[in-house]
């Protein structure tokens, strides 16, 4: 019973899934790319005690999203577990852009990506 239960609150929304249907649109936001790795030992110390976002003790990966509008794009972080899955709709912190620029989306998403890799994401403010 406690094995269902787990498993029912960290794949309420499965944020992978999504990322992956929202890449083949074609009209209206559109997810232009998006990478799923390992959090790191010092991101998951700082995410399990950080005081502001809600408890994400299942969290073992970070996704990453960029989407693209008409008129404004953004990145979007999730907190999920090994399979994509998370206990929210809502992602751990949103960056958003005015213009359509997508290059500078783009630059921005490799340094978010890079510092991911380097265990340094949840000290950097963007």
């Amino acid at each position: 019973m406690r094995k269902r239960l787990k498993k029912k609150l960290e794949n309420r929304y499965n944020a992978l899934n999504e990322a992956k249907r929202q890449r083949f649109k074609r009209k209206g936001i559109r997810c232009i790319r998006y990478e799923f790795l390992p959090i790191g030992e010092r991101d998951k110390f700082a995410l399990t005690y950080d005081e502001i976002t809600p408890d994400y003790s299942y969290a073992t990966h970070w996704l990453i999203e960029a989407f693209v509008w008409e008129d404004s794009s953004q990145l979007r972080i999730f907190a999920c577990s090994k399979n994509g899955g998370t206990s929210s709709i809502s992602p751990v912190q949103m960056i958003i852009f005015s213009d359509n620029d997508v290059e500078q989306i783009l630059n921005t998403f490799k340094k978010v990506f890079e510092d991911m890799k380097s265990d340094k994401f949840w000290d950097t403010i963007y």
